[in-house]
């Protein structure tokens, strides 16, 4: 999979949201992400399994379930840090908690579908 990269910044004036990262969950697990901060920032790492654009079971991108990422080290962060997943989330996005600098993640899935 190509890597796919999000920018989130700005959050002086309230917590903000990157937009959504949809990863390939028919393709083996192992995804890696890095994290890079620019400026002051608190930020921590979302996923969710749930999926506004399933056929049989939608549910709005609004009522998605959020879980901070298992890692603590990316959950109320201020640093630059790379962690990863061993399965693969079908959501994932960044918080921006606090702070007038950004945050861009880069994830990056092992592998595509076998053939």
């Amino acid at each position: 999979m190509r890597p796919i990269t999000v920018t989130v910044s700005d959050a002086s004036a309230g917590v903000k949201y990157s937009r959504l990262v949809r990863l390939d969950e028919w393709a083996p697990g192992q995804v890696g992400v890095q994290l890079t901060v620019s400026g002051t920032v608190n930020y921590t790492l979302q996923q969710s399994m749930d999926d506004p654009n399933s056929p049989f079971s939608p549910v709005s991108e609004a009522s998605m379930t959020w879980v901070n990422c298992a890692d603590s080290q990316v959950v109320g962060s201020t640093q630059t840090k790379q962690t990863n997943y061993q399965f693969v989330p079908l959501f994932c996005r960044v918080v921006l908690n606090s702070g007038s600098g950004s945050v861009t993640a880069t994830f990056v899935q092992a592998s595509v579908v076998p053939k």
